[in-house]
């Protein structure tokens, strides 16, 4: 069965990538608890769109000819 720490181990992660989230073994129960939610890392340096005017935008509006 599961001799070593790092096999009972292995087996933890596999029920968890598999969605398991009770097991149990004679007088041994284990509950899993919710799995953490990732969070994205913001620190990059892609734009997020906006509804704001970009600064040509911006600059685009204040130049133009009010005749127009």
């Amino acid at each position: 069965m599961l001799n070593t720490r790092d096999e009972l181990e292995a087996f933890f992660k596999l029920c968890r990538k598999q969605g398991v989230t009770e097991i149990k073994f004679h007088d041994i129960e284990v509950k899993f608890g919710e799995l953490p939610i990732k969070k994205k890392n913001i620190e990059s340096n892609e734009e997020i769109p906006t509804d704001e005017l970009t600064p040509e935008e911006l600059l685009y509006l204040a130049v133009r000819d009010p005749g127009i």
